[in-house]
């Protein structure tokens, strides 16, 4: 197998640096992690808080709007009541009957009595509104340049005889029939068939600039609606006409309440493509727009609140025979949320800046410190490098000391901690038997928070605490194994102890999660004598292979998740005899020269082509920021340069791949050889 080793002074260099500012990075990397996580639960809290209260506007402005619409409706409906009634209604009453709706309701622009006439009827009716002194009264239509023209052939016509306010309706508006326009013409004839009231499309008024909406309201002979559509026919005898200005129907229905930063639309679908808008309230102006200025609404911004969920911004609107769409559009200021979220980042960044410049300036410090330390051994000899090991020793001897202290203290107050919990539990159930119907506020407080459940999980909890602080002191006791810094000179230890205090460390990756599925470990372990080693250095490969090979297998569950597939994780240990090539007979006593270490796993392999090449410093398959490619290189500079020994890759694609250390059991004997 070709191994390069090249520079390998400029790696080490490298590797110190990184090793050196390490804390910095993941100080940098936690800080940033968890500022985004806090920024986002921000966020999210932001997010839906405006999100109710889009709905809770929404609903203010739609039940209001359907309200005042009903109203108007209702005005409707009462000028056609008083034809049902009366019958023939002459003009003097009209006007007076009118009246006060005009003065009840700004949202009125015009209303008026449409009388039906056959086209054999049409001269004849003409003649006699002219005998009745409206002089040159004719049935007329309205051309393309505004001007009135006579109307053309039609079955019936529906000319205005009068309407509210009689100084609107003189002259030559006497005798327009609205019916030449085929929307409205078919508005009336849904309206004649149904017996119901008719809303139109939107149309510009008579000042020619804002849009309004019709309402036509059949009247019968008789006065009451007939059944059938044939007697409704027959019978039919006009409409009343109301005409209504939608900018002023609006600012009375809605002109009270708060519409700070949040525009809308009323909206007629059913109406053609463009002539759907019937009305644009712009918040920045507080003005409602109902006129040639009107342009469709434009696409939502996926920051909008209303992008994933257009409901909470449209709400449908009944008017009559139509349907109306309210479609909300919050404005930026109206969903600029977030302040809260902005503050926590930038509170988190400058904490996370903060303490790694001070870690960082400590390092540096440190590192001075060291080098000047370095320039000092080179001129003492062995007994300061004793010391300096000594001290390293005391460090982490002293280090495992604080950590055990407070993880006895909360240890020890663990079980003074359950007895109050129960103590507590059993007081509030004293409370829920002798009261078992509290004042409303203290119920609504117990749902929110799931009493029940609480007093089942805090007994759970305070048992994990428990678990929790009798980890932590197995944990420092493996850390301290494994991590062996005063041990850095040559040693005879146990393999087996170092292998096993590595898989401690590495304990959280191998259970089942979320994402995977728990990682099977299996140990195959021969009688093994002693090795002479340098410990930590030893232990460092040990982690750098089997994390890659807990890499390989969660890479392998990711790509196929299969429920026959089991992860699984093989150390074993054997003694070679004599020499590097030859294996135990099974007879007569063994001279043991060399130990073998192999760890294996199961997962997808290594292609062939990717091999040659793994020990090389910095190559690397993983993701940017998964892997910095130095840790098969260290591994093997550690195996063949500082203990002699051989470290091979053996992979199988499809079936998985085994790293195989061969190590002298005495570093002595086997320096003499070479």
């Amino acid at each position: 197998m070709a191994v390069h080793l090249k520079d390998f002074g400029q790696v080490k260099n490298a590797l110190v640096g990184i090793r050196t500012y390490l804390p910095v990075g993941l100080t940098v990397l936690v800080g940033l992690s968890l500022s985004a996580i806090a920024a986002t639960g921000v966020y999210e809290w932001e997010r839906r808080s405006a999100q109710e209260n889009l709905v809770q506007r929404r609903e203010t402005v739609s039940v209001t709007l359907q309200s005042d619409i009903e109203e108007y409706l209702q005005v409707t409906r009462s000028l056609g009541a008083l034809y049902d009634i009366s019958g023939p209604v002459t003009e003097e009453n009209f006007q007076r009957f009118s009246q006060s709706f005009f003065e009840n309701y700004p949202g009125i622009f015009g209303m008026a009595w449409l009388e039906r006439v056959s086209k054999s009827q049409r001269k004849a009716f003409e003649q006699r509104m002219q005998a009745q002194g409206k002089e040159n009264f004719q049935i007329r239509d309205r051309a393309a340049d505004g001007n009135l023209i006579p109307s053309g052939d039609r079955p019936e016509y529906f000319p205005i005889l009068y309407g509210q306010p009689a100084t609107r309706y003189t002259g030559e508006l006497l005798g327009l029939d609205p019916s030449y326009d085929p929307k409205v013409r078919a508005a009336i004839n849904r309206g004649k068939n149904q017996g119901q009231i008719s809303v139109t499309e939107r149309f510009v008024l008579a000042d020619g600039k804002t849009y309004g909406v019709a309402m036509f309201r059949p009247v019968y002979q008789g006065g009451d609606r007939p059944a059938g559509i044939r007697d409704r026919r027959n019978t039919f005898s006009g409409m009343t006409y109301t005409v209504y200005s939608l900018s002023n129907l609006l600012e009375r229905s809605l002109g009270g309440l708060t519409l700070y930063h949040l525009d809308f639309y009323l909206l007629d679908p059913a109406a053609e493509p463009d002539n759907q808008v019937l009305i644009f309230y712009d918040s920045n102006t507080q003005r409602f727009i109902a006129d040639t200025r009107l342009k469709p609404p434009g696409p939502l911004s996926p920051e909008s609140l209303c992008y994933n969920n257009p409901s909470l911004c449209t709400q449908t609107l009944q008017v009559a025979n139509r349907q109306w769409t309210l479609l909300l559009r919050p404005t930026s200021t109206f969903e600029g949320f977030m302040g809260n979220t902005i503050a926590t980042l930038a509170i988190g960044l400058l904490l996370t800046g903060l303490i790694a410049l001070y870690l960082g300036l400590s390092i540096r410090r440190t590192t001075d410190l060291e080098v000047a330390m370095q320039k000092l051994q080179t001129t003492q000899g062995q007994l300061i490098q004793a010391e300096k090991m000594s001290s390293i020793g005391q460090l982490v001897a002293g280090v495992a000391h604080e950590i055990n202290n407070p993880v006895s203290f909360i240890y020890g107050n663990v079980n003074h901690a359950d007895e109050y919990v129960k103590d507590l539990l059993f007081l509030l159930a004293l409370y829920q038997q002798h009261y078992p119907e509290p004042v409303a506020e203290i119920q609504e407080e117990a749902e929110a928070l799931d009493i029940d459940f609480l007093i089942e999980d805090l007994p759970k909890t305070i048992k994990s605490m428990t678990v929790g602080a009798e980890r932590i002191q197995n944990i420092v006791l493996s850390l301290r194994n494994f991590s062996r810094t005063d041990e850095a000179e040559i040693k005879a230890v146990d393999i087996h102890q170092g292998l096993n205090s590595t898989l401690m460390i590495l304990q959280h990756r191998l259970k089942a999660t979320a994402g995977h599925q728990a990682i099977q470990v299996f140990k195959k372990y021969a009688d093994l004598p002693l090795v002479e080693c340098y410990p930590g250095q030893l232990n460092q490969v040990f982690m750098n292979l089997l994390a890659n090979a807990i890499d390989a297998l969660e890479d392998t569950l990711a790509q196929t998740p299969s429920p026959d597939y089991i992860p699984t994780l093989t150390l074993w240990t054997k003694v070679l005899a004599k020499s590097p090539t030859e294996t135990p007979g099974d007879g007569g006593e063994l001279n043991p020269e060399f130990i073998v270490i192999g760890i294996e796993d199961n997962a997808s392999g290594i292609p062939p082509e990717i091999i040659p090449n793994i020990f090389n410093p910095f190559f690397t398959t993983k993701p940017i920021g998964k892997g910095t490619g130095l840790g098969l290189s260290i591994s093997y500079q550690i195996i063949v340069e500082k203990h002699l020994g051989q470290l091979n890759c053996f992979s199988q694609l499809g079936k998985g791949t085994e790293f195989r250390i061969q190590l002298p059991v005495s570093q002595t004997s086997q320096t003499k050889s070479s």
